[in-house]
């Protein structure tokens, strides 16, 4: 399957994840999902980014609402919807795509800027591994 996606690859990192949707295909709009995603902010995953927001605040990095995804989808088909968040120390793209009849893909891929980029992202790696399918799990 050709993704959208892929253009952006090789990066400093990428990953997949594929989920398994409640719903069928048609009733699946990327864009939406990657709004509701992004969107979407339980106790835990507010409190993880509060203390985020203590750690980086000292490196220069932004502290505030992380994105407006409205502002950051820049490819959007019936299949497949990219979002993209460019900070000063790390670029990102985000993908969610549809994969036959009840399957979704979602796809990181990160580049980075700097050094910077490159020790906050090996740090929070761990918790992006960790969010991604869980908050997705909820949601599709």
């Amino acid at each position: 399957m050709e993704r959208l996606i892929d253009k952006y690859l090789p990066a400093d990192y990428h990953d997949t994840f594929i989920m398994k949707s409640q719903k069928p295909a048609e009733q699946i709009i990327p864009k939406e999902l990657i709004k509701k995603i992004f969107n979407h902010s339980p106790a835990w995953l507010n409190f993880l980014m509060k203390v985020r927001n203590i750690l980086v605040k000292p490196l220069g990095l932004e502290t505030g609402k992380v994105l407006k995804t409205e502002d950051c989808i820049i490819e959007d088909t019936e299949n497949e919807a990219i979002m993209r968040k460019d900070d000063k120390h790390l670029l990102f793209y985000v993908s969610i795509a549809k994969i036959g009849n009840d399957l979704i893909d979602i796809t990181t891929v990160v580049q980075y800027h700097n050094a910077l980029g490159k020790a906050y992202f090996f740090f929070i790696k761990p918790f992006h591994k960790m969010i991604v399918p869980r908050v997705a799990k909820e949601l599709i």
